[in-house]
This record gives C-alpha cells, structure tokens and sequence, in this order.
C-alpha cells in the first residue's frame, strides 16, 4: 500500500534541508538540493522499515520578508506560485507587511504562509503540520489581486478547538472561504 508523505524542503544557508510531519524526529540535510534529493528516499525508506512504496508530496518553503512562504510542488505549482508573489508584494507594503507579521508563530518561532488554492481539502494542509499545535497559515487567491487568509492549528486565546479540527477533512478551501463575511484579511497587491 502506498504511504504519502509530506516532504517540507528548505534551503538553510549554504546547505538544503527536509522533513516529514508523518516521520517525527527525521530531518536531513545535504550540502545541494540535488544530494538532498538523491538521500532522502533512502532516509525515509528507512524511517518505514524498508518500505519503498512512498508517494513523495514535496513543498518547499522560502524565508521572505520575516515569514516563511511554502508551495507545493505538485501539478497546480504555477498557480500556487502566483499565490506566492501576491503574498511578496503584500508583504513590501508596510501596513500590510505588518498585518501578515501579526500572524501566529509556529514552534520554531516562524509564520509561515501555506500557498494553497481552492480545490486544496483541509487535509492537505493537516498533512504537512507537526501536529495540532503546529501553526501555519493558509493563504488563497480572492478576486484579481487580493488574498484571503485562515489561520490554522492553534489553540485560539479562548481555549477552543484548533482550526485544523473544526471541518471535515475532505473540506475544501473553497466551501470554507463562503462561510466568512469576506475574505479574513484584504491584501491588495
């Protein structure tokens, strides 16, 4: 039976690390991407007792501008990069800048920005979380040049649920931005 496996990949400086959230306590790190590549099949395999038969889901993650932006890099990455620079140029208006580093941060102590887009359900992004206190927050593509954003996976400041587990998780992005007022938060750029 085949495993997917969310794979985060950052580039750290002068070396090229990974993770899984579905493999707590590995992590990799090879001096180009190209080497991480090549050697982290193996490390999961190996993670999995043997078990090669892995569905690999790659999303890599930038440092921009004080927060961490992630895509994913799957068959819509063009669309998710667009995602991406309306998030950049959001992020070089100060008044705005300072809204999206108003965020939650994550055990790390980064806010990161998962580029997502409607069709995406709420377990593609539990997928790539730590666990129900990792915090990220998802980001999608609202009119032409705006972006709507949910935070996700923290305890919110009244003790309830995590948002991660208020929907189903075959719950798309695109059935729960309607059922806000309007977008979360206005961006335009």
């Amino acid at each position: 039976m085949t495993r997917a496996v969310s794979v985060i990949v950052r580039r750290d400086g002068v070396s090229w690390s990974a993770w899984s959230p579905q493999c707590p306590g590995l992590a990799i790190a090879e001096p180009t991407a190209t080497e991480l590549r090549s050697a982290f099949p193996d490390a999961l395999a190996w993670y999995f007792d043997g078990n090669r038969d892995l569905d690999m889901q790659i999303h890599l993650e930038q440092e921009l501008r004080g927060v961490v932006i992630r895509i994913a890099q799957d068959t819509q990455v063009w669309e998710r990069q667009l995602v991406a620079g309306r998030l950049g140029a959001a992020l070089g208006v100060d008044s705005q800048a300072a809204e999206l580093r108003s965020a939650a941060l994550n055990a790390a102590g980064e806010i990161v920005y998962v580029c997502a887009l409607p069709s995406d359900p709420v377990s593609w992004l539990t997928a790539q979380m730590d666990d129900e206190t990792d915090a990220v927050v998802v980001t999608l593509p609202s009119a032409e040049s705006m972006l709507w954003t949910l935070q996700f996976g923290t305890v919110g400041s009244r003790g309830e649920k995590p948002s991660s587990l208020r929907y189903r998780p075959e719950t798309t992005f695109g059935e729960i931005m309607p059922t806000f007022a309007g977008p979360r938060l206005r961006l335009s750029a």
